[in-house]
């Protein structure tokens, strides 16, 4: 019996040891998995899951996209070619078949660029104003590149009128033509400034934009092959005007239209931070203090001379060379280097700056101009070689002066707090503008002054006499000298250039950081339960993990059988003198 029953006992410790090792294993592993999955948990929102390579990587938001370049290239593409086909060639058309004379033309230009002084400024304040929820200059683009469309056409369209009856159309067209260029043209260069808030790729939109504008000159230019070759009647020429007149201001609706659904506003300014208003007195003193933008003012004012000499080109290839395709020709050759060294200017930019860029340009066209003087134009291939040499900075230098308006919006920034892009690109149409209408008043001055006469009816050709083509020679090659040398003055007071330039770009981009960080935390003080969101968010994932831990334990582990079999098998085990009492056993429960 004794055997018997000390067999039975260690039989039955043998189980209840059994019993507690499965218990406490099955514990053991429990809190494992447990423990596991919470901190699986914790780390799957503590920390960023590891995504899976792409082939390409995600665009920068503050950065501009392919589609809002294309659009921004394509609408200054158009832009520029309406820019030089007037420039070029409606001086021509006016006088050869509108039969305006030149004095009728220089009041002409006088009151249409007065008005442009008050529509341009006032046409930036308000997109500064504006706020709509496609941004304050995409509306504009939309809405703008229809009348300017409409008026393209007819601006090179000649109505059955009298001299009166031509004269008051001509005033009425480009009047409404250059309001509808300024509605256009200032939201669109205010946008294309905002699509990025990085400078350095700034600088390379508006190279390429830049080249896409000079190539886009390439349509006009085509007016003197067309005439030389196609044209070569008196009213196949007005029908070629009309056409291409209708080319160009298709294109301008186009690309408006696809400029208002791809480019967005990415720049965010001090005052947008802070959500300030910027009152109108504040931008306008502003702008007085922004030295870069008023230096490149006067240096394209003084550049109209070079300009005039522009115009006066097709007058001096059909008249004094007996050639109006030679101006097609070196057109194309001077066009090819001068696209070369634009596409350069990223690269060139990383040694020199863009206001040191423009003042060498400046510098080399004036001396091939100064050659082109003392050689004559006995030589076709002396003619065509200064031409075309002299032309090769002409892209660099007008991409150069536009990334120093778009920088100088930037310097305005950081030297005013103030950030107005509508004033200052109105200010830089208008500077153009004013240049352009320098060059209209200035070409038909010359022209009188040079003896040039004007046909008296639609069917005839005038032939000058040599005095006059002599006088056309003086007109291409000192102007454009007298130009480049006076245009250098303005941009030697500039100091927004290496180093400095730098320092302010670095200068801006921490006081927007700085200024950020000041608004979030001001924001955290006014409502505390921003404060309260950015708490402890590892904290509270712990604690539910916790409180997930107790839940599943308490739910699967059976914890009064499973202590009573423990505390069993612990009294069978231990030894006698190391065996609770009563009393302990009692105050423990």
């Amino acid at each position: 019996m004794y055997f018997r029953s000390g067999f039975l006992a260690r039989e039955k410790r043998t189980q209840d040891t059994q019993l507690f090792y499965l218990i406490s294993n099955l514990q053991g592993l429990m809190q494992r998995s447990i423990t596991m999955d919470t901190n699986a948990a914790t780390e799957t929102m503590m920390i960023p899951a590891t995504r899976k390579r792409k082939l390409w990587k995600k665009k920068d938001p503050n950065r501009a996209t392919t589609s809002s370049i294309v659009s921004f290239c394509g609408s200054t593409f158009f832009s520029r070619s309406i820019g030089e086909l007037i420039a070029s060639y409606f001086t021509l058309f006016l006088t050869d078949f509108m039969l305006l004379r030149p004095e009728m033309i220089v009041v002409l230009m006088l009151v249409t660029r007065i008005i442009d002084a008050f529509t341009d400024p006032i046409a930036g304040a308000i997109v500064d104003i504006t706020h709509s929820p496609w941004g304050k200059s995409r509306p504009y683009v939309l809405f703008g590149s229809f009348p300017l469309a409409i008026f393209t056409v007819l601006l090179f369209t000649v109505p059955n009128f009298s001299l009166m009856g031509r004269l008051v159309y001509v005033y009425v067209i480009y009047i409404g033509y250059g309001l509808a260029q300024t509605i256009f043209s200032v939201p669109l260069a205010t946008l294309g400034m905002s699509i990025t808030a990085d400078p350095t790729e700034r600088k390379n939109i508006y190279t390429i934009s830049g080249f896409m504008g000079s190539f886009g000159t390439a349509i006009p230019g085509a007016v003197p092959i067309i005439f030389q070759y196609v044209a070569t009647s008196h009213s196949a020429q007005e029908t070629a005007y009309f056409l291409i007149g209708m080319v160009i201001g298709a294109g301008t609706l186009i690309f408006g239209i696809s400029a208002f659904f791809t480019m967005k506003e990415k720049t965010v300014s001090l005052s947008q931070v802070k959500k300030e208003k910027v009152k109108l007195r504040k931008n306008v003193k502003a702008l007085l203090l922004n030295r870069p933008l008023i230096c490149t003012f006067f240096s394209s004012v003084a550049i109209s001379l070079r300009s005039m000499g522009f115009g006066a080109m097709i007058y001096f290839f059909k008249e004094t060379m007996n050639n109006y395709a030679l101006a097609t020709f070196i057109g194309i050759g001077s066009s090819i280097p001068s696209y070369l060294f634009m596409l350069a200017v990223p690269f060139l930019a990383k040694r020199f700056s863009p206001r040191n860029l423009c003042i060498a340009g400046y510098a080399f066209a004036g001396f091939m101009y100064l050659l082109f003087f003392f050689s004559g134009y006995s030589s076709i291939f002396w003619v065509a070689f200064f031409f075309i040499v002299s032309g090769i900075p002409s892209g660099m230098i007008s991409t150069c002066a536009t990334i120093i308006v778009a920088d100088s919006v930037d310097y305005m920034e950081w030297r005013t707090g103030v950030r107005s892009e509508g004033l200052v690109w109105s200010i830089n149409g208008l500077k153009t503008k004013a240049a352009s209408t320098l060059s209209g008043v200035w070409l038909p001055i010359g022209l009188g002054l040079v003896g040039y006469h004007v046909a008296q009816a639609n069917s005839e050709f005038i032939i000058q006499s040599d005095a006059t083509k002599q006088g056309l020679f003086y007109l291409v090659a000192l102007a454009p000298l007298a130009g480049s040398v006076l245009a250098i003055v303005p941009l030697l007071f500039d100091n927004f250039f290496g180093k400095n330039r730098e320092r302010i770009f670095a200068e801006l981009e921490e006081r927007r950081k700085k200024a950020i960080e000041e608004e979030k935390a001001l924001e955290a003080s006014i409502d505390p339960e921003l404060a309260a969101e950015g708490v402890g968010a590892e904290g509270a994932v712990t604690e539910t993990a916790e409180n997930t831990t107790e839940t599943i334990a308490e739910d699967v582990i059976d914890a009064p059988v499973a202590e009573q079999s423990v505390e069993a098998l612990s009294a069978d085990e231990q030894p006698a003198d190391e065996q609770p009492t009563n009393e302990e056993t009692n105050s423990d429960k």
